[in-house]
């Protein structure tokens, strides 16, 4: 029973967890309001310990222990028994049926009930509530880490209650616990704002005063009752009844009746504390996802796990002891780190961790083996075997710790590099016949001229399954479509309509010129220079930036994005944007810049200006377009800004310096929160700074974008992003890929559309927001052909038709054989492709693994054609295999970059010399 306790315990703090993040602070369910999340979690838990209680009663009358029968019952037990119904009597005078003392008027027990709960539900609110607001604003490694200064407190406040001090033993396993998980948890110089750090040690100090309180008050009205228990004891005695079933039936009620009314207490006081926050006018003016069913199935699910974790975090602190209830954290936060990292861990994070639930293991059972005063001879050898195996483990542990400690904490090695493509004494592998068929590298022709502009009016309408039957039916017919260039235009020259012709001030995009938008016009493409080994060359027109955000060391995800940048870009009209997360680590761009081994390769590329590394520091401020109105009351802000220096607040979260130029105001806590989050922050404030295109690491550029981001020479400049997927809702947008003016109004519109959801800025939420508000139309949501083909195959199975290459997953790409590999190229119409002399090619070639791998027919030309981009979709613990598609584009990039293959465009390279990828 004691071990169901417990294990029930951990996993219903581990659910609770997990949905409170989901809630809290993850995309499209994220619902930001802490105070009313937790008012709904709490008016659930009230009703889950409601039920549970009257379930429980329904139990004692089924064991016999409860004296809940009917009238009949109690008169022939009179009758029959005296003495029994006298006790009865006595018990029912003293303690009514709900558990509260009697023999006061109503009113005034009332009052007495809600006294004495009081500091407890007090407690209870306080620890629920900063417990959301700190999941709500920290990622969960800085949660895990602030969180373990529950263990010194814990340790600290139980023997109050207990009235044993703690074994050194037990002490000892607690802090080897601790250690284990902070070694486990504790990335490379983790920046930890001060305000998360009060706020972490205020939640842990409350979580560990709560089983403490509440073993305290059950000790309290025991005690209260103790005299009438003594008295119906001995009555019952005398009458042949059970004096022991009447003391647990008593201790039961008094256990519930305190939850019972700690919650409904807890809930009536966060009521009040929910209107005074203010959280209401802003969900109601602010928030787009109420009518989201799985966000409510989510907040219904915590408010159970919510009422759950408070009857079993209830059972344990009584059964055993406050300490085990608030020490269960250290081994569910191990757990949670190995599901945060899909159980991918190192050597060293795993030993932490199995350390840390040893640790754990021995502390728990010695503290039930204290609580245990009447083991059995069973029970007491169980718990020697069990000291004589866990003193050893920990022993060893003191010497790991030791040698583990005299390294620096924050050491590369602790860093999990990527796994192995293949091996490098693989002779098949690096000898191997690549492909049987000859590859027609310049498969697109000429590169567009600087001036085409791609008509995604005609595109979008093209594409489009619901423009009046218009449109075309499917995927496969869009990407035909795309590889048509029929939707490629050239302005003609010499009437201000082309880019060129545009005054670079004006520009839409940041530093479009070259010499910070103050040049008067672009250079003439007489004098426009080509790149060489050392020059990037000059633009006769706008550069356009393009953007990605990282945090961490570089990866192959970072190398195969940059590459296909390098393989398909106009390198002198383009500039690629690293933005780097320096709010997580002050040093990133160091780092990455000298002491980064992948990245390394690219430092010339740097140097020659392709590259263009960036520090991200989310900014306390933004600046807003002088020429829209930024004044709406009725959008919720902070409005806690300096009214020096000639600054005025203009409007909630606006304020104007004394040039006139507005100001959008950040809240700084908002570096808080976790990377994926940031990310999706990050492409709106960069677009609004700086214009240009956003794309996700996990995107593969497979054209040339020059065409879609240049400005329309009629209507100006056009934003679009990506459709979620096939055949979606007017809303459900996806800005895997991006394109913004800078500082815009649309881009104004978003940002602040994004900020006052609380930092919503997931793709399907900003959509709604712009649907509801009439201003959809303003972003043109382009055909899932164009930047994302495969996805409509998961959604279209069984159809007939599919894409080439014709996959039903997003890792066929990196597999040599796939599932589908007889329809792999079912749909294909082109021409013949030409094959190479077979004579020369062996039959089978063995693989590391041993598989069998033919020389491929698979060409890049081949791969979605039509298609601007392939979205990958995080398939990054999918590494390509020898033959794959991915290892074709891999091959193909890296023949390129060594002069003996042209890239899609028939050009050759004539930059610095690039390693190629790492075959290890």
């Amino acid at each position: 029973m004691y071990s169901l306790l417990i294990v029930g315990t951990g996993s219903a703090d581990v659910g609770l967890l997990t949905l409170n993040r989901v809630v809290l602070t993850t995309g499209v369910y994220k619902f930001p309001y802490p105070v009313a999340t937790t008012f709904i979690q709490l008016l659930i838990a009230s009703l889950f310990v409601t039920g549970a209680s009257r379930l429980s009663q329904l139990a004692f009358h089924f064991w016999e222990l409860s004296d809940f029968t009917d009238s009949t019952d109690s008169e022939e037990k009179e009758s029959l028994c005296p003495a029994a119904s006298e006790s009865s009597h006595l018990r029912k005078n003293s303690i009514s049926q709900n558990g509260s003392p009697k023999g006061e008027s109503p009113s005034r027990q009332g009052w007495r009930e809600v006294r004495e709960v009081l500091p407890l539900s007090i407690v209870f609110v306080t620890k629920v509530l900063l417990e959301n607001v700190f999941i709500a604003r920290t990622q969960l490694p800085t949660y895990i880490i602030l969180r373990i200064s529950i263990i010194p407190i814990s340790l600290l406040l139980t023997p109050i209650v207990d009235r044993t001090p703690h074994s050194i033993l037990s002490i000892w396993s607690a802090f080897l616990a601790s250690v284990s998980l902070l070694l486990a948890v504790i990335p490379s110089q983790r920046q930890i704002a001060l305000g998360n750090v009060i706020l972490g040690v205020l939640s842990s100090v409350f979580v560990a005063l709560f089983p403490v309180l509440l073993v305290r008050t059950c000790d309290v009205l025991g005690s209260a009752l103790k005299f009438q228990r003594q008295i119906a004891s001995r009555l019952d005695t005398e009458s042949g009844g059970d004096a022991n079933l009447l003391r647990i039936q008593d201790e039961l009620r008094i256990f519930w009746w305190i939850l019972r009314l700690t919650a409904m207490v807890s809930t009536a006081l966060l009521a009040v504390i929910l209107l005074c926050s203010g959280e209401l006018p802003d969900i109601i003016s602010n928030c787009y996802v109420l009518d989201m069913k799985l966000l409510w199935c989510a907040i219904w699910g915590s408010g159970m796990l919510t009422g759950t974790v408070i009857v079993l975090t209830s059972l344990l602190a009584r059964r055993t002891s406050a300490a085990v209830a608030t020490f269960l954290f250290v081994p569910e936060s191990g757990l949670e780190i190995a599901i945060l990292n899909h159980f991918s861990l190192t050597l060293s994070n795993w030993t932490d961790i199995m350390m840390c639930w040893l640790s754990t293991s021995y502390f728990i059972f010695e503290k039930g083996r204290d609580r245990t005063t009447r083991a059995t001879g069973s029970a007491q050898r169980f718990f020697g075997v069990l000291r004589s195996i866990i003193l050893p483990v920990m022993a060893y542990a003191c010497v790991h710790y030791v040698a583990h400690l005299s390294q620096p904490v924050f050491s590369s090695s602790r860093i999990r590099s990527d796994h192995a493509f293949h091996s490098n004494t693989d002779l098949a592998w690096l000898n191997r016949t690549k492909s049987m068929h000859i590859a027609k590298d310049d498969y697109l022709g000429t590169r567009p001229h600087v001036d085409t502009v791609a008509d995604l009016s005609l595109l979008v309408n093209r594409c489009n399954e619901v423009d009046g039957g218009k449109g075309v039916d499917d995927v496969v017919n869009c990407l035909s479509y795309l590889s048509d260039p029929e939707y490629l235009l050239l302005p003609a020259a010499g009437n201000g309509m082309r880019a060129s012709e545009q005054d670079p001030r004006k520009a839409d995009f940041a530093n479009a010129d070259g010499h910070g938008n103050t040049l008067a016009r672009y250079i003439n493409s007489s004098l426009a220079r080509a790149p060489t080994n050392s020059s990037i060359g000059t633009c006769a027109g706008p550069i356009i930036p393009f953007h990605v955000y990282w945090t961490g060391p570089a990866s192959w995800r970072v190398e195969l994005f940059i590459k296909a940048y390098l393989y398909t870009q106009n390198l002198p009209c383009s500039r690629l944007w690293l933005w780097l997360d320096c709010d997580l680590d002050s040093d990133c761009v160091d780092k990455m810049l000298y002491r980064d081994q992948i990245f390394q390769r690219f430092r010339p590329l740097v140097d020659r200006g392709d590259l263009v590394v960036k520090a991200w520091r989310f900014p306390l401020r933004v600046p807003l377009p002088s020429e829209s109105n930024h004044t709406n009351a009725d959008i919720y802000f902070d409005t806690s800004v300096s009214e020096e220096g000639g600054e005025r607040v203009i409007s909630k979260g606006i304020v104007q310096d004394a040039n006139g130029q507005q100001w959008l105001m950040l809240n700084p806590t908002h570096l808080a929160f976790s990377p994926v989050i940031v990310s999706d922050a990050v492409r709106f404030i960069v677009l609004h700074q700086h214009g240009g295109l956003y794309c996700d690491m996990d995107v593969l550029l497979k054209r040339d974008m020059r065409p879609m981001l240049l400005p329309d020479p009629v209507t100006g400049p056009r934003p679009f992003a990506e459709q979620w997927v096939e055949r979606c809702h007017p809303a459900d947008y996806n800005t895997a890929v991006i394109s913004l003016p800078a500082n815009s109004s649309l881009s104004s519109y978003l940002l602040r559309g994004g900020l006052r959801m609380g930092l919503n800025f997931h793709p399907l939420v900003i959509g709604r927001m712009m649907w509801r508000d009439g201003r959809n139309g303003e972003l043109k949501k382009l055909h899932n052909a164009v930047f994302d083909p495969l996805v409509t195959n998961l959604r279209r199975a069984g159809t007939t038709t599919c894409t080439v290459p014709c996959h039903k997953n997003f890792h066929g790409a990196f597999m040599s054989h796939v599932e589908e590999a007889s329809q792999e190229w079912s749909n294909y119409r082109g021409e013949q492709l030409s094959t190479t002399n077979t004579t020369n090619i062996v039959g089978e070639y063995i693989s590391p693994q041993n598989q069998n791998l033919p020389p491929t027919n698979r060409t890049m030309e081949n791969f979605f054609r039509g298609a601007w981009a392939y979205h990958i979709h995080n398939q990054w613990w999918k590494f390509p295999e020898p033959l794959s598609w991915m290892d074709v584009i891999m091959q193909a990039q890296d023949g390129f970059f060594d002069g003996q293959r042209k890239n899609l465009y028939g050009e050759h390279w004539n930059g610095p010399e690039i390693q190629a990828y790492d075959a290890i």
